[in-house]
């Protein structure tokens, strides 16, 4: 299946997590705005540090996706605050024809501005566990 593994993250909380991600689907992992565009992707994953609050990067990079980028993301964060921002951001991106999945995975990752904690390796396996649900899952478009 053709897959991006997609962070964004000033502090690089999440680069372990998609890497890893990009290393178990043998896909690209890159930095958003990645170095080249999607094109014909089944999935994109894209992690960030918080769902309440995205940084310009992936607002931007999610509202120029289109079916023929990609048919569905997947989105994680670091923090179990909630997802309102990636909510608020689906409606827009599922306008453009590009389906958002449901399961939203959130990791409760110590991201504050005093506490710079990095995933755990039971992080990455949870990330990867759900990541490979997503690759099986019927609700894929």
């Amino acid at each position: 299946m053709k897959t991006k593994s997609l962070h964004y993250s000033k502090g690089g909380r999440v680069n372990e997590i998609a890497a890893e991600i990009g290393r178990v689907h043998a896909c690209v992992c890159d930095q958003l705005p990645p170095a080249y565009p999607c094109e014909g992707e089944r999935v994109v994953f894209v992690g960030v540090v918080k769902g309440t609050s995205l940084a310009a990067p992936v607002v931007s990079f999610c509202k120029d996706l289109d079916p023929s980028r990609t048919k569905n993301v997947a989105f994680y964060c670091l923090t179990n605050a909630g997802t309102s921002a990636i909510d608020s951001l689906k409606k827009t991106i599922e306008d453009h024809g590009v389906h958002v999945m449901s399961n939203i995975l959130q990791l409760n990752v110590k991201c504050g501005l005093f506490s710079k904690g990095a995933p755990t390796q039971e992080d990455i396996d949870k990330a990867i566990a759900w990541s490979n649900e997503i690759c099986k899952s019927d609700e894929l478009a």
